[in-house]
């Protein structure tokens, strides 16, 4: 269920329940002369989507403003780059505010530039200080790492997880790249209105043809449908 459609006393029940609560998060950022630019959060939100229809989930509504570096490309290709510590403590003070809520499981999914990107260490990094802040915050004193009772009654540590969409047990079939066969394929298994290869040309970016023969123009809706199933059923498996 989305989380903005709840009513309150829902949204007590979903997290009393222990119901996961998966937070899309991604950019806007130029994919090329025949993607929509918003894909990174699009295709998460997809696959939370996706994830409903097999568990009982609630669905954040998404970060779509995450950064980019303006590593391909600036605002006249569609590619938006906050400020990074502006937007850290956003991305914090709205975790906090799902952890408040009562949510004790908290997924992350990330398809931008990897784990290693400035997007996913900026949601890392948040997780990590909310998770010790909020110890403290529970009335736990310092100096509480290693007691065996007070750990085992720190509930809300560790409760937020920042992991790749494309989980290890999906991959393959799955895989990623930047708007070439892979991202492409899974834009056309789930929002194919938002693709037009025949805006691809001799002029198309580095990237739409990293491969001879698995590229944007060879992308297709079978491949993307496959990846799809795989990293739902990934999630699926890892959250029930």
């Amino acid at each position: 269920m989305l989380l903005k459609h709840m009513h309150p006393d829902q949204l007590r029940e979903a997290a009393d329940r222990g119901d996961p609560l998966l937070v899309p998060a991604g950019c806007l950022e130029t994919h090329g002369p025949h993607m929509a630019i918003g894909h990174d959060t699009i295709i998460v939100e997809e696959i939370c989507d996706r994830i409903a229809e097999h568990l009982r989930v609630v669905i954040a509504p998404p970060f779509d403003y995450g950064n980019t570096g303006y590593a391909l490309g600036g605002p006249r290709d569609g590619t938006v780059d906050p400020d990074y510590n502006s937007f850290g403590l956003f991305v914090k003070s709205i975790l906090r505010n799902f952890i408040e809520m009562g949510f004790q499981r908290i997924f992350v999914p990330i398809v931008h530039q990897g784990m290693d990107g400035p997007l996913a260490l900026t949601f890392k990094r948040a997780a990590v200080e909310l998770s010790f802040e909020m110890v403290l915050d529970d009335g736990h004193p310092r100096g509480w790492w290693g007691d065996e009772v007070l750990s085992k009654s720190a509930p809300r540590f560790g409760g937020i997880k920042v992991l790749p969409m494309v989980l290890p047990a999906a991959s393959p079939p799955a895989g990623g790249d930047h708007a070439g066969y892979n991202e492409t394929s899974f834009l056309l298994a789930t929002r194919p209105e938002l693709v037009d290869q025949s805006k691809l040309d001799d002029n198309a970016p580095w990237y739409c043809r990293q491969d001879p023969e698995k590229n944007s123009w060879t992308a297709s809706a079978e491949h993307g449908r496959i990846m799809v199933d795989a990293v739902v059923k990934a999630w699926v498996e890892m959250l029930g």
